[in-house]
């Protein structure tokens, strides 16, 4: 099995347990450069790499979604707050 098959596998089966906890994860769609991403609950999106990356931790529930979505919100301040 390829690579990217086995990690279409892995995104899929980490989707549905996203899903069996409770978190409502949309269709995936394609960013410009070819990012897969998927919208999450009402306001939030992840990046396939960041659902594999949940998966791995054994994260996947709506408090792994959280913790991943407000580190991905601090980011931006923190290379702000580094260039001052």
């Amino acid at each position: 099995m390829s690579n990217s098959a086995e990690r279409a596998s892995d995104i899929l089966r980490a989707v549905q347990r996203l899903r069996q906890h409770g978190v409502a994860v949309g269709f995936p769609m394609q960013t410009g450069d070819g990012e897969i991403i998927f919208p999450v609950d009402t306001n939030f999106t992840l990046t396939a790499d960041q659902i594999l990356k949940l998966l791995e931790r054994g994260e996947l529930d709506a408090e792994g979604v959280r913790r991943t979505v407000e580190a991905q919100a601090a980011a931006p301040l923190r290379k702000r707050a580094a260039a001052s």
